[in-house]
């Protein structure tokens, strides 16, 4: 009878062992399915949160569903657009009007810095930002919420309308220097670029470039989002890059035009079935150590369930579906 009993409890023992064994990490398992309360969420306690310039609108409309502020779309002061809490409630608007996202690059550096929890951006981490984790010995962790694309503009006078992806490496390698030489008027090709490590750069580099090496032009380097925009607006000759978003929502311009790649309109459709060439994913980013039981980490799941993508499509961001 004894050496039953002690058989029994072998064979439960080992079999949790093994239950355990087989289960993923929390940060690595997560069901879409799930529901995950966020009503506990407050100002005091809501998490540190960053991102990139053009992600800050979908961060304000996530505070405003989870911290029950109304918002609307308003000129921020700087050329562009975006959301804004409003409500009676002018502890909570205030606070969420004063988040602040400091550019893709600044952000992961916070995240892995402990001045920020999870971080909304515009890509993954570059090499510098994965070398940065490394030497701390820390892990980020990615996942993809919506979509967005890495674009061209031009000004509404430049006769072009469409270039291929040959040429639009041929022109920032320096082997195409005048619009004549892809449909276009007889003048010379401002290629703007913009500053290493930016969202946007990075994107360029990895997606467009592919490893080719970009022309040394310094006067062409420009250091903000908005940078592309006010150059472009001005200049029919000029050629640039954004991302959708920041380009259809944020600071649309009469004097600007999307540019057609490999005969791809760069909209809504062709972001949502992958036809256009460079569709990225707007990701949300956490470390490995971050506190299961932390707001940030109910952030996390939060974004990735029904009730987050629907948050993610009132910014007006494609939510991707997770399931």
């Amino acid at each position: 009878m004894y050496k039953k009993i002690i058989l029994i409890v072998f064979t439960i023992l080992l079999s949790l062992f093994f239950y355990l064994k087989c289960q993923k990490s929390p940060t690595n398992h997560f069901e879409p399915s799930e529901i995950v309360d966020v009503s506990h969420f407050s100002i005091q306690n809501y998490p540190k949160v960053d991102g990139s310039t053009s992600t800050h609108p979908l961060q304000i409309v996530i505070a405003c569903k989870i911290l029950g502020a109304q918002y609307r779309w308003e000129d921020y002061g700087d050329g562009t657009r975006r959301a804004r809490a409003t409500g009676s409630d002018k502890t909570i608007t205030n606070y969420i009007n004063g988040i602040t996202h400091h550019g893709t690059h600044s952000s992961y550096v916070n995240l892995l810095t402990d001045s920020a929890e999870i971080i909304i951006v515009a890509r993954e981490p570059s090499e510098d930002e994965i070398n940065l984790s490394d030497s701390l010995g820390l892990t980020l962790i990615t996942k993809g919420i919506a979509l967005d694309a890495f674009v061209f503009i031009l000004n509404i006078e430049n006769p072009v309308n469409n270039l291929t992806l040959k040429q639009i490496q041929n022109i920032y390698s320096g082997n195409i220097l005048n619009w004549r030489e892809v449909g276009g008027a007889d003048a010379a090709i401002n290629p703007y670029q913009r500053n290493q490590n930016s969202g946007s750069q990075e994107l360029m580099e990895t997606l467009v470039m592919e490893g080719l090496h970009m022309i040394d032009a310094p006067a062409m380097i420009l250091h903000s989002m908005m940078g592309p925009i006010n150059r472009l607006v001005e200049d029919p000759y000029g050629l640039g890059y954004t991302v959708y978003f920041f380009n259809q929502y944020m600071a649309a311009r009469d004097k600007i035009k999307l540019c057609w790649i490999n005969g791809i309109e760069p909209n809504y459709e062709s972001l949502s079935n992958g036809d256009y060439v460079f569709t990225t994913k707007v990701v949300i980013a956490i470390r490995s150590d971050l506190d299961k039981n932390s707001t940030a980490f109910t952030l996390w799941k939060w974004l990735q369930t029904k009730a987050g993508r629907e948050a993610i499509a009132d910014s007006k961001y494609i939510p991707i579906n997770l399931n």
